[in-house]
């Protein structure tokens, strides 16, 4: 009996056990952010690349797909916000200064989803000072004034860097010379016991030094020592947890009826992404009208549509949640923002270049990165109609009925609807088929028979029963127009065609190339940030080259291998 009592008390302490762990939540997951810079003028542009890695080990985190970068006013406010996909554990983005921007403290803050549920003070925030020459007599701004001690600070900062720098080159970064000429080629190589061919993923940032006032920014190896000790934070699982972002981006929302008695469950959702890369996905709402849609690709298309598919859709409207946001209001940000009079020439050779640079903004633009065309979701089943081998007609009727046979349609009342036959089943099912142009649902396809055929580049079919998420439809046509820009005029209520953020789509920025010294050299060069790689490959040659620009110029790379090594490099070279 005895026994049997301690067996009980064993699977009730077990049990117990259990449950408690299930209920503690950790957060393991933090971001670094590497900048090219901490002070920039009206003109520039800020680069930053992002780290997602785990608090405790600093390898990287994997939990998170979309990570966010907000730049803070000195009133706490958002004035700029990026949404960037992350690839992984790592991402990049860019933002340009804008001339409506005053001059002041900002705080640069990067956080995923899934960290909102720590506290501000736990991201990390960057300090950033933007000087906009082009606004005079702004609060806090003055340009007779900077105080001894702030001078003085400067000037040590100044020291700071350029000892760092000599140290550095004996932790791995070594230049093919130190000193260099306009238009000149620049290598870069890194010591190989640095990295030890470890991979991993890395950013590299050159450019010049000059005497406008900066903040010292937080490098990899300094966030690692801060971070050492660090605990992943434990969340209450009784509280509303914010998910996290873990196959995609997310977006939520709610169907509202018109009726307080009808039954919000099991309303189906659809939602469209129309475009070259277009992403339709179909979901169901739960007992309280709710539903999330997971998007598992980088969809970049500006325009999301969203219906629900019932029998009775006016009945029905759409509403989103609203994202969640950190709490900003208990940031510090440093209001007074002074400059001595002594900078001014500083401060007017940095406008002046950006303005040459933003004049010649075409010969060093960036490109956008070749977005990879993805298959559509019903691809390989689907058979293809590609309009131009066949004899082209001006209406949907004329095609329907001369070169896509298993295509018919129905008018009752002038409305229209497509069906597609199914000839291993007898008699044909009366549903239509579901109907898609560029990735976006049609439910009312009355548009398509008015619309000119000359824009449509090919017709997919799918017969039979087709089941996409919860639902099936009696087939499937889709069309694709030649530019894959079609849009659809109909306003209804049960549609939503929601103003969401989209993630920022990748570049490739732009590399000067001096390799033919006649090339550009009737066009000026006042490139201060010379380059800026995002992913650097450190186990090659890395070369760029000086702008007409002279002055001291400093690389710096920041990353972290594979393993969780921090890596922060800095040397600085001269052009004169």
């Amino acid at each position: 009996m005895d026994k049997l009592k301690h067996l009980i008390l064993l699977f009730v302490l077990i049990n117990t056990q259990l449950t408690i762990a299930q209920e503690v939540i950790t957060v393991d997951e933090t971001l670094f952010i590497h900048i090219n810079t901490t002070t920039l003028v009206s003109g520039e542009t800020l680069f930053y690349k992002l780290y997602c890695i785990k608090t405790t080990d600093k390898t990287p985190s994997l939990v998170s797909k979309l990570a966010y970068v907000e730049l803070i006013d000195n009133n706490n406010n958002s004035v700029f916000k990026d949404k960037i996909f992350l690839e992984d554990a790592t991402g990049e983005g860019d933002y340009f200064i804008p001339t409506t921007l005053q001059t002041g403290n900002y705080k640069l803050i990067g956080y995923t989803s899934w960290m909102l549920n720590l506290p501000v003070s736990k991201m990390l925030q960057i300090d950033i000072k933007i000087i906009n020459p082009y606004q005079t007599n702004e609060t806090g701004f003055s340009t007779n004034k900077l105080s001894q001690k702030n001078s003085d600070s400067l000037t040590i900062a100044k020291n700071t860097i350029y000892q760092e720098s000599s140290a550095s080159q004996k932790r791995g970064i070594e230049l093919n010379k130190k000193t260099y000429t306009n238009r000149e080629r620049v290598t870069v190589k890194i010591t190989p016991s640095i990295i030890n061919n470890e991979s991993g993923s890395y950013s590299l940032s050159v450019r010049k030094v000059d005497e406008l006032p900066t903040v010292n920014q937080t490098t990899a190896n300094e966030f690692t020592k801060v971070s050492a000790t660090t605990n992943p934070d434990k969340l209450d699982a009784q509280k509303k947890i914010i998910l996290p972002e873990l196959r995609g981006e997310m977006i939520s929302g709610r169907v509202v009826s018109v009726k307080e008695s009808d039954n919000l469950q099991n309303i189906t959702i659809a939602l469209s992404l129309p475009g070259k890369s277009a992403a339709f996905k179909i979901v169901e709402t739960d007992q309280t009208g709710h539903f999330i849609f997971n998007l598992n690709k980088a969809y970049y298309n500006p325009n999301i549509v969203m219906q629900v598919i019932n029998e009775h859709t006016d009945n029905y409207t759409i509403e989103l949640d609203k994202p969640n946001n950190p709490d900003y209001s208990k940031l510090s940000i440093q209001s007074d923002f002074t400059l001595s009079a002594n900078l001014k020439q500083t401060l007017l050779d940095r406008s002046i270049t950006n303005q040459i640079e933003n004049a010649y903004y075409q010969r060093s633009k960036d490109s956008i990165s070749t977005l990879n065309d993805s298959n559509p979701f019903y691809y390989p089943l689907a058979k293809e109609y590609i309009l131009d081998d066949f004899t082209r007609f001006p209406t949907l009727k004329e095609n329907l009925t001369e070169i896509t046979k298993e295509l018919y349609y129905k008018n009752k009342n002038n409305n229209y609807s497509l069906h597609v036959n199914d000839y291993t089943v007898y008699p044909q099912l009366p549903e239509p088929a579901l109907v898609l142009i560029d990735g976006l649902l049609l439910q009312n396809v009355n548009e398509l028979f008015n619309y000119n055929m000359k824009n449509i580049y090919k017709i997919s079919v799918i017969a039979g029963t087709y089941y996409i998420g919860p639902r099936f439809f009696n087939g499937l046509i889709s069309f694709t127009t030649t530019n894959n820009q079609f849009t659809s005029d109909i306003k209804e209520s049960y549609i939503l065609k929601p103003s969401t953020q989209r993630p920022s789509i990748k570049k490739q920025y732009n590399k000067i190339d001096y390799s033919d010294i006649k090339k550009n050299e009737r066009i000026p060069d006042y490139r201060n940030q010379l380059s800026w790689i995002p992913a650097a490959d450190l186990n090659k040659e890395i070369s760029f080259y000086t702008s007409d620009v002279t002055g001291t110029f400093e690389v710096t790379i920041e990353g972290f291998t594979e393993t969780g090594k921090a890596i922060s490099l800095k040397e600085t070279f001269n052009v004169k």
